[in-house]
């Protein structure tokens, strides 16, 4: 049974089932194209080429999402679901926000076990990596970005 404290910030039962009725593919497509605009510089840059050919399936636990991506080498894309994942990264949406908002630092939610990593450790590795390299400041709209993600933080603090 989950306690109170640990169950306080998990997506709401009522919205997940609708959620999670969307196929991981259309998931997979949506948030590729968002993090492909997002990440541009960095993809020209050559900071995701560790990804290349491989798979990353994203789990989101609370709100029974999952959805697999790859890189190309030119820009993220719905992965290959016939084939094994490289990498599988698991939380909830509330952990996913506070890293994405930088509210939380990534090493403090992966060894507090809100956030799980399975398989290829130096493809996780290097995640976590990119992840704590990003400069928020430099991205395309990180204040329409950051104003998004702060009130996501606050909503699900408001609900506990």
């Amino acid at each position: 049974m989950i306690s109170r404290a640990k169950s306080a910030h998990l997506f709401p039962s009522l919205l997940a089932k609708p959620v999670s009725l969307i196929p991981g593919q259309l998931h997979a497509a949506v948030v590729s194209k968002v993090l492909n605009s997002v990440l541009a510089g960095q993809i020209a840059d050559g900071e995701l080429d560790f990804m290349s050919g491989r798979n990353l399936r994203v789990e989101v636990m609370d709100a029974a999402i999952q959805f697999t991506l790859s890189f190309d080498g030119e820009r993220l894309l719905r992965g290959n679901t016939g084939s094994p994942p490289d990498l599988i990264f698991r939380g909830n949406v509330y952990d996913f926000l506070l890293l994405a908002a930088r509210k939380e630092d990534s090493d403090t939610l992966f060894f507090q076990r809100r956030l799980k990593i399975e398989g290829d450790t130096d493809m996780g590795l290097a995640i976590k990596n990119f992840l704590d390299s990003i400069e928020i400041e430099s991205l395309p709209y990180h204040r329409q970005m950051d104003g998004l993600l702060n009130r996501g933080v606050s909503l699900y603090e408001r609900m506990t």
